[in-house]
């Protein structure tokens, strides 16, 4: 018998083949390159798109500004009206500089737009991680070379990319128009300082929930909850609320006063310390589990026994957050309604801009129409996730599993469809009862507040339909080309509601659904367009079923 009578412990004790390596820093990071450039592969349009639509915001604002607020008399008249209304205090901050259209035109659109960039940043990183965690697709990319922290590393990079090249594009886009140049990277930085938080919170966000629709409200509602703190800060003189979020942090940057680079290093440093817990939180855990795991269902449901059940219990909560995320915005809106004449009357150009978006006649009424044809596109963007996650769940093979149960394919479509008819319903309907409860507050004329506002967003459901049944289409025959839904929205955005500011021609404009809406209550209901645009949305819903029945489940 022979003894081991080495002194070296790893003699003594062999490490095991099957062992794992130790983890190094190079490792954790490895397949990142590779990843990235498949994400922004993924992205290639709803990346550009988002950046497009954010910066298309912006330029509409500013033209809308020079036309309206050209002259200096014209801006201090702006000044004693909209600068002390509280609720624009609440919305957009205080107006303190109006030398400029410049100035002007950051006030006008600068905070609301860049909450949407930091919205935007956590959906772009939850979607990179936490979502292809859920999807499983995250587990076969790791048994790949890929480490464990190149998955994070992905999502953040291109959140941080997209919240920096918007930033830097928003600032030359300010300097083209002749801006000061300090003052234009200042403006630019707020952009990009809020994404870049939005990534780090986005970053954790994925981490602490299990599902990406948690994810993404915990970081979406913490970002909103620090705009409403600002709002309040700015309405009570209570400064230092300020700095107690980064929408805040941002807002004390200034551009076109102080300027100041300072407040932006908070939200640097949130940005640093979020993804290092994030990376931290990603090394502890198993992948696909979360650090706050959900609670158990039971182990059978006497509820889910039909794919309107399951589609009922994955869409609504969906449908939810969208309806309530627009009737909040439209109970504001409503509030102002009867400020519109104040703050409009007496300037021609004012009242021209209203017009151009909604149409002729009082403007209370035509700001009303102005505002569901946007509550319309909307419901249209509402509709495109929906498509999307069943899209998700078809990629991540559950639909396979319902349509082996001998769920019809018909049906298991029709389950979707309901849950889309429902919410392009809901939004507009619930937008219109909240408008009209902000309007009857402030006016006390109920029954007329109702009326009109719900009927113009009613009236709005066929033409979001159109969109949904061209991205039923999409899903129905080109599964992968379903992301061109957000294409479709931009389109009919740029060339519906906001074509005759541009200029468009008629022809252009009327290419767009929402141009053939009617304009209640400003005119009477015309039950023809209507009736046209549904015949157009259920003609494509038909064409996407009998593509869904042809193609393979899971395939191109």
């Amino acid at each position: 018998m022979t003894a081991l009578t080495s002194a070296d412990p790893a003699a003594a004790s062999p490490r095991r083949a099957d062992a794992a390596p130790p983890l190094s820093l190079r490792g954790a990071f490895a397949g990142t390159a590779a990843l990235t450039r498949l994400a922004l592969r993924r992205d290639r349009v709803v990346l550009p798109v988002s950046v497009v639509v954010v910066l298309l915001m912006v330029a509409v604002t500013y033209s809308s500004v020079a036309t309206v607020y050209g002259t200096q008399a014209e801006r201090d008249e702006l000044t004693a009206s909209m600068g002390t209304n509280s609720a624009f205090l609440a919305l957009l901050g205080p107006l303190e500089h109006t030398g400029s259209v410049a100035s002007t035109a950051a006030w006008r659109v600068g905070l609301f737009m860049i909450l949407v960039l930091g919205v935007l940043a956590v959906l772009t990183v939850v979607r990179h991680t936490r979502k292809e965690e859920e999807t499983g697709r995250l587990e076969l990319v790791r048994a790949a070379r890929v480490g464990s922290l190149a998955p994070l590393t992905t999502g953040v990079l291109v959140a941080a990319g997209m919240s920096v090249v918007t930033g830097a594009l928003m600032a030359a886009m300010y300097v083209a128009q002749g801006a000061d140049g300090a003052s234009s990277v200042a403006f630019g930085l707020q952009f990009a300082a809020l994404g870049l938080a939005g990534t780090g919170i986005g970053a954790v966000c994925a981490q602490v929930a299990t599902s990406s629709r948690t994810a993404n409200t915990i970081g979406v509602l913490l970002l909103v909850a620090g705009y409403a703190l600002r709002g309040v800060a700015d309405i009570d003189s209570a400064d230092w609320l300020h700095w107690v979020s980064p929408v805040g942090w941002v807002q004390e940057i200034d551009p076109f006063g102080a300027n100041a680079w300072g407040p932006a290093l908070p939200c640097l440093a949130l940005f640093v310390v979020c993804v290092a817990v994030a990376a931290r939180l990603s090394l502890g855990r198993d992948l696909g589990a979360g650090l706050v795991q959900p609670r158990p269902g039971p182990a059978g449901s006497a509820s889910l026994t039909s794919p309107l059940a399951l589609a009922t219990r994955l869409q609504l909560p969906g449908v939810v957050s969208w309806t309530l995320g627009v009737g909040a915005y439209c109970l504001l809106v409503g509030f102002l309604l009867d400020s519109v004449d104040d703050i409009a009357g007496s300037s021609p150009q004012m009242q021209q801009i209203i017009a151009q978006l909604g149409g002729a006649g009082a403007l209370a009424q035509v700001f009303q129409v102005a505002i569901m044809g946007f509550v319309g596109i909307a419901a249209a963007a509402f509709a495109v996730t929906l498509v999307s996650r069943v899209h998700a769940e078809e990629t991540s093979g559950r639909t396979e599993l319902v349509l082996a149960t001998g769920t019809s394919r018909t049906r298991y479509l029709t389950a979707s469809v309901v849950l889309l008819v429902v919410g392009v319903v809901a939004v507009p309907l619930w937008a219109g009862l909240m408008m009209g409860l902000g309007h009857a507050l402030v006016s006390g004329g109920w029954g007329s507040a109702f009326g009109d506002a719900v009927g113009a967003g009613l009236v709005q459901v066929p033409a979001a339909m159109v969109v949904a049944g061209l991205v039923l289409v999409l899903y129905g025959w080109w599964p992968r080309l379903v992301a061109l839904g957000w294409g479709a929205v931009t389109v009919f955005l740029v060339v519906g509601q906001l074509g005759e500011l541009f200029g468009l021609p008629q022809w252009v404009r009327d290419l767009s659904p929402f141009t053939h809406v009617p304009q209640v209550p400003l005119d009477p209901f015309s039950l023809g367009p209507v009736l046209a645009l549904t015949g157009i949305a259920a003609a494509l819903v038909a064409v996407s079923y009998a593509g869904f029945r042809r193609r393979d489940v899971g395939g191109a």
